[in-house]
């Protein structure tokens, strides 16, 4: 006997709407009207005589029922996807919305989106640049990239690369004040750019290590904060003060002699990136995709 392709179809909208958290964010990601979203889960759920939502007008939340019946069906339907997996990249297709931070992305994901693009042409992406991580689901973002260890409570999270935490200077600067010896003489002679800790809304303290693992955190004060990476760096080009940024963020300018590292010894602190998706959610052809070539990529 075939199962009732009606409860396949809506299985497909269960899980949509469960993943996005609203009618309207699953109506979009599936091309299908707001009403007709509404009317496949009324119909799954009379079929199957479970009740999937609680719904209430600031809200739509899984019940218990809902959250089993998701945790059962997101096998079936990963199952499903592997069979009808694309042969090749030109039949992998699809929308992605991605997240990603104001270093990790400009830095680290942008310049290698060309290739992705040039190797999966019928994949289209969003990438939107936020200070912080996104609630993926309510959101609608398939993945997010960023530097940090936010918190990602109902998310899975791989870790990418591991990026070194420089203290750098412009040579006009070092010529004019000198170059520190030891991250205290910062707070006693020289001048500083901080960043912005969009969470607490306070610059963040610089936090120094040596390879022998020994640490010093020094908060100095500073008469110049910024709150992105690129505004750091054009600071420090202009001569301004000493900053701390990633290395993957600076390479560019250390290259070019417009920065110089200073301290190295005490540069071994390490920050890390990581890959983020919602737990228990299918992951399109697209999205697979996405993820194993920027982990290649970083990996090479």
């Amino acid at each position: 006997m075939l199962f009732d392709g009606r409860i396949i179809a809506g299985i497909t909208v269960f899980v949509a709407v469960a993943r996005t958290g609203s009618y309207a964010r699953a109506s979009e990601l599936l091309g299908l009207s707001r009403s007709g979203v509404g009317k496949a889960i009324g119909r799954l759920e009379e079929r199957t005589g479970l009740r999937l939502f609680d719904r209430n007008a600031r809200a739509l939340k899984l019940t218990d029922q809902g959250r089993t019946f998701l945790e059962e069906a997101t096998p079936m339907l990963e199952a499903l996807g592997r069979i009808a997996t694309p042969a090749g990249p030109n039949d992998v297709r699809g929308r992605l919305r991605v997240s990603t931070d104001g270093a990790f992305g400009p830095d680290v994901l942008i310049p290698m989106l060309p290739d992705f693009l040039a190797a999966y042409p019928r994949v289209k992406l969003d990438v939107l640049v936020r200070d912080r991580i996104d609630n993926l689901l309510i959101e609608g973002f398939d993945v997010a990239l960023r530097f940090g260890e936010p918190d990602s409570r109902g998310l899975d999270k791989q870790l990418l690369i591991q990026s070194r935490v420089l203290t750098c200077a412009s040579p006009a600067y070092l010529e004019a004040f000198g170059v520190p010896g030891h991250p205290e003489d910062i707070t006693d002679h020289h001048r500083c750019i901080r960043l912005i800790d969009d969470v607490t809304g306070k610059p963040h303290a610089w936090n120094f290590i040596d390879a022998a693992g020994e640490t010093r955190t020094i908060s100095p004060d500073c008469s110049l904060t910024v709150n992105d990476a690129q505004s750091l760096i054009a600071a420090a080009r202009a001569g301004y003060g000493i900053v701390r940024l990633l290395d993957v963020v600076g390479e560019a300018q250390l290259r070019a002699g417009e920065l110089v590292e200073i301290l190295p010894e005490w540069n071994c602190l390490r920050w890390p990136a990581y890959l983020y998706t919602p737990n228990q959610v299918h992951r399109s052809p697209a999205l697979e995709a996405f993820m194993a070539f920027v982990r290649k990529r970083l990996t090479d």
